[in-house]
């Protein structure tokens, strides 16, 4: 197996940053990412989404932004904050999942 996949930042409401990861045991072409980064990404990236949201907010405010852009940058943040907190409902659930299971 020698390609690699495109995990894209749109699963996550995100539009601008692709990240190439390796398939398992395929660390010759490209950098194999741990979960732990690839969580990190999604986290900051939510978090950066909702900052501009707020931003975009405080600007419609002041009557720099029209309405549109405010709603739109708004329902994006909304969008991605739902899937980050869907995210971490799987991720404790997984974890209760192992925690659960007898050695």
């Amino acid at each position: 197996m020698s390609s690699s996949r495109s995990v894209g930042t749109e699963a996550l409401g995100g539009a601008a940053e692709t990240r190439q990861y390796a398939p398992v045991g395929d660390t010759a072409q490209t950098q194999e990412a741990s979960f732990t980064e690839v969580m990190a990404d999604a986290m900051q990236q939510t978090a950066d989404t909702v900052k501009t949201a707020e931003a975009t907010s405080i600007s419609g405010i002041k009557g720099e932004v029209s309405a549109q852009k405010v709603v739109e940058a708004v329902m994006e943040a909304e969008i991605q904050l739902q899937s980050a907190i869907a995210i971490r409902d799987k991720v404790v659930s997984a974890y209760q999942e192992f925690s659960r299971m007898s050695i």
